[in-house]
């Protein structure tokens, strides 16, 4: 995280935006969200984009591996298993912890990966609703590699 971006964030941060923000999420599909809102921006330096990208992409090759269902199909008990399921995923995202490892670098270590689709338009309009609200820094942005709002969106 980089630092002092963080504290300007927490200076500039009030109860009462906090709320304005709740109030225009909520209100754009209301009754929609049913959990709690808690995330918060998490500032990183390229270098560590860069390290949880390489995990992802680390992750994806064993899952695209032709052996992989075969290796892993009595991780599942049969009778959770879903019938018709398709060779793979076509939506995923990586949750990270951020740790520290033996030479004291902090690295991303996954804690898990979900498959849900509605995940990635509500992340859209996470960050749409979150910039009105709150300042970010121009330069920062919730989409990796090359894409902005528009590609991301003509990709999903």
């Amino acid at each position: 995280m980089i630092k002092e971006i963080r504290k300007e964030f927490n200076q500039n941060f009030t109860k009462e935006k906090y709320e304005a923000f709740l109030h225009e999420l909520n209100n754009v599909h209301p009754g929609a969200i049913e959990f709690r809102v808690a995330e918060t921006p998490v500032f990183v330096p390229k270098d560590f984009t860069k390290k949880m990208i390489d995990a992802c992409e680390s992750i994806v090759d064993i899952i695209v591996d032709p052996k992989f269902k075969e290796l892993t199909k009595n991780a599942i008990p049969k009778q959770l298993q879903v019938p018709g399921e398709n060779d793979h995923s076509h939506f995923i995202a990586f949750d990270f912890g951020i740790c520290i490892n033996e030479a004291g670098e902090y690295e991303p270590q996954l804690i898990e990966m979900q498959g849900f689709p509605t995940l990635f338009a509500y992340e859209i309009l996470l960050d749409d609703v979150f910039r009105k609200h709150f300042p970010v820094h121009d330069n920062f942005s919730t989409y990796l590699g090359k894409y902005d709002k528009e590609t991301y969106l003509k990709l999903l």
